[in-house]
């Protein structure tokens, strides 16, 4: 079989890609028989209208956090170095700072950031994106390009790519 994700050819009835790791065993005997279903297994995370992330240190006050999000950023990525340690988004400094008083400007990001979180490569596939942000409960993914964080890939890009690609399929008639 082959694995969705990383297209390594697995021995028929594998249950994890011996490449990647992945589970194999919700795709036994389950081909992508669509248009929209083929492009969101084959396709990698090129064809996404991701954006350029907006980069912080962990002793970076929240106000400037909160300067750094905005419509078209909506996380930011705490590095120590070359090394990614946290992501903010907008949710977290909605939910974990609106009620903790006036003096949550000053206080560093470090405090709130989601530490060490989940990351993709270009050429993982968008289905593995999707697959990882609904197993996490998150909406934004940082993609690295030699272990450095390049672009953050977002909920909203997969949508925007989905109505750019397949109309009918989401309900956009022209």
């Amino acid at each position: 079989m082959k694995c969705p994700f990383c297209n390594y050819e697995n021995i028929a009835g594998s249950d994890d890609c011996e490449e990647c790791g992945e589970d194999l065993t919700a795709f036994d005997g389950v081909r992508p028989t669509t248009r929209l279903e083929k492009s969101l297994v084959k396709d990698d995370l090129r064809k996404l209208p991701s954006s350029a992330p907006a980069l912080v240190t962990p002793d970076t006050p929240l106000r400037e956090v909160a300067n750094h999000l905005g419509p078209g950023n909506r996380c930011v990525l705490v590095m120590d170095g070359e090394k990614l340690v946290g992501i903010v988004t907008e949710r977290d400094l909605l939910f974990k700072v609106m009620n903790s008083g006036p003096s949550w400007e000053s206080r560093p990001v470090s405090q709130i950031l989601t530490p060490d979180p989940e990351t993709l490569e270009y050429d993982d596939k968008i289905a593995y994106a999707l697959h990882k942000m609904s197993l996490g409960g998150f909406r934004h993914i940082p993609i690295l390009a030699g272990g450095r964080p390049e672009r953050v890939v977002s909920v909203r890009d997969v949508l925007e790519y989905l109505a750019e690609m397949f109309p009918d399929a989401v309900g956009i008639h022209e």
